[in-house]
């Protein structure tokens, strides 16, 4: 007995289309997560370079405004790196293009490049200071956008943008701190500033760090203790912007780490 031409239509075809249908839509699905997703790893290696430079000319300015005027040379070269990072962002289109944030984060940043040359150090610290909030930001807007999401199954693993706030603990620090060592005096104001930020560090510190890591902001910790928050600093802003430097790229060193252990479990 021949089956009726509808049965096999009923019962063949259409659950065969229909599962077609559903392999070639899950992986263009996957396809479209993957392409956000690395996406999203770019902006965020690209943001976190722009965040490093903008940090670096906060403390090089507040120092330059309190007598290091060896500063100079460098404060140009890290607005050249900056200009250079936002150029690439900026080509990158699409999503970071129409950000508003983003917009509005490089019109701050063109009013801001000069402001040290005020010669205002209060007014050049808080400004960068709100300049590096909206970065980071910014940077949760990414990882939000994009599904980037903290490690999970790895208690040893810190959540990544928490790395970001701990950086900027230390890269406040760094440009009070310079601008001290640079006058050669510490007002009452900056004590309390400096010795907050120094608990705020000091409570950040990851026991799973490498030793070399905990160690370096340790010596970081005691200097600020020791050789700033006193009547007389007794350190070098430069030695002193040095020291803080290695402080803040250990703690990148760590969230770089992050960045690819996300990239390689996403693979």
């Amino acid at each position: 007995m021949e089956t009726p031409v509808s049965l096999l239509v009923v019962f063949l075809v259409f659950p065969i289309g229909f599962l077609l249908f559903l392999i070639i839509s899950l992986s263009y699905k996957k396809r479209q997560a993957s392409i956000l997703f690395l996406k999203g790893i770019a902006y965020i290696k690209l943001l976190r370079s722009l965040l490093t430079y903008i940090q670096q000319h906060r403390g090089l300015t507040t120092g330059f405004i309190n007598g290091n005027q060896a500063a100079q040379q460098n404060i140009a070269a890290l607005a050249v790196q900056i200009k250079n990072v936002i150029a690439e962002l900026e080509a990158t289109g699409g999503w970071m293009k129409d950000n508003v944030k983003w917009s509005s984060l490089v019109d701050h940043w063109s009013r801001l490049s000069s402001i040290y040359t005020q010669g205002d150090a209060d007014k050049n610290f808080k400004q960068h200071n709100i300049l590096i909030a909206n970065l980071l930001y910014l940077i949760d807007d990414v990882a939000d956008a994009h599904h980037l999401s903290k490690i999970t199954g790895d208690a040893s693993d810190t959540d990544w943008r928490y790395l970001l706030s701990i950086a900027e603990y230390i890269g406040q620090a760094r440009a009070l701190g310079t601008g001290v060592a640079a006058k050669g005096e510490c007002s009452s104001v900056l004590r309390i500033q400096l010795n907050h930020l120094r608990n705020k560090i000091a409570s950040s510190v990851d026991a799973s760090w490498p030793d070399a890591s905990r160690v370096e902001i340790q010596q970081l910790l005691r200097c600020i203790e020791t050789q700033l928050i006193i009547e007389r600093p007794s350190i070098q802003a430069g030695d002193y912007f040095q020291l803080a430097t290695r402080c803040i790229e250990h703690v990148f060193e760590q969230f770089d780490r992050q960045i690819e252990r996300l990239q390689y479990y996403r693979n």
